[in-house]
């Protein structure tokens, strides 16, 4: 018995499964700032491209902005505010296999808004955040199943707490995610999934000109969630104004699977800010089903909007 995807929409297949697409993946409290306030907005338009069996199905859809603000307290204290998508849950899927047609729509996911304190001395930084994740999901499944029809939604929300701490000395750099939980709310029924402990080691030599950036990542699930505890890397190169990454990414859910590329170039912008246009490639698989993700991401970053320019 075989099943045929005719139509994928919206993010990413997998994200069916578990809590969604982890979206927070090679995230460390440090903040790349100087003592100068900065407001960031991004834009990540994304393209999908579905193969199975030699198959292509494609969609474009549009993530909502990203906010980030960092400002300056005293002379090395740096405080950070902002929001990401920590997880995505969003889907439109349809099967048809034999005498059953299914159509599967997901729409939602898990949103962080985190508080960062960061403190630089001589030769490092002491980096603190804190992050409250609220979110909402709904769930319509269709089925058809020789001409009798059935539709069972399923709606959820979520509110959860995670912290995170790092210390970089030098070229190195250490941080840990931690104490973090999400709780499930369904009809008649909470779930609490706590979430995994994350340790991110970095190294960032300099070779003349050139800076190279390695870091190993590991996530520690606890058992009896069903999701595995994987081992990830990255290898970035940054030269001037250009940046380039390769990221090795196996999810928490089984043998699912994902390389990917990262392309970045800043432009300043005199007396306002920057303007960074970067393109984020991917490769996931799992078995004979393999996705291509295409992500334009567009940053504009205002500094010193708020100090008077001496």
């Amino acid at each position: 018995m075989t099943m045929t995807l005719l139509v994928l929409l919206n993010a990413s297949i997998f994200s069916l499964n578990g809590i969604g697409e982890d979206l927070s993946i090679f995230r460390t409290p440090f903040l790349e700032v100087d003592q100068r306030t900065n407001i960031e907005f991004v834009l990540r338009p994304e393209f999908n491209i579905l193969n199975e069996s030699g198959s292509y199905r494609s969609i474009f859809w549009t993530n909502h902005f990203n906010f980030n603000l960092t400002a300056p307290l005293t002379k090395g204290l740096t405080m950070g505010i902002g929001n990401f998508e920590r997880f995505d849950q969003s889907y439109d899927i349809y099967f048809d296999e034999n005498d059953l047609k299914m159509h599967l729509i997901g729409k939602g996911g898990i949103e962080e808004f985190y508080a960062n304190l960061n403190t630089n001395f001589r030769i490092g930084e002491i980096a603190l955040r804190g992050s409250y994740l609220l979110g909402n999901a709904r769930e319509i499944w269709n089925y058809d199943i020789s001409n009798y029809v059935l539709t069972d939604t399923f709606l959820y929300k979520y509110h959860g707490k995670i912290l995170c701490g790092g210390l970089r000395l030098d070229i190195i750099s250490i941080s840990y995610e931690g104490f973090g939980n999400i709780i499930m709310e369904r009809v008649n029924s909470d779930t609490t999934i706590d979430l995994p402990e994350r340790l991110s080691i970095g190294l960032s030599p300099y070779f003349g000109n050139s800076k190279i950036n390695l870091m190993f990542e590991r996530s520690f699930w606890q058992k009896g969630n069903n999701y595995i505890s994987p081992n990830r890397f990255k290898i970035g190169f940054i030269k001037d104004r250009f940046a380039l990454n390769y990221r090795y990414n196996p999810w928490y859910l089984d043998y699912v699977k994902e390389h990917g590329l990262d392309f970045s170039l800043l432009m300043p912008i005199k007396n306002l800010g920057s303007a960074t246009l970067s393109l984020h490639c991917s490769l996931r698989s799992k078995g004979s089903l393999r996705e291509f993700n295409i992500i334009p991401e567009f940053k504009f970053a205002l500094r010193e909007i708020f100090s008077r320019r001496r």
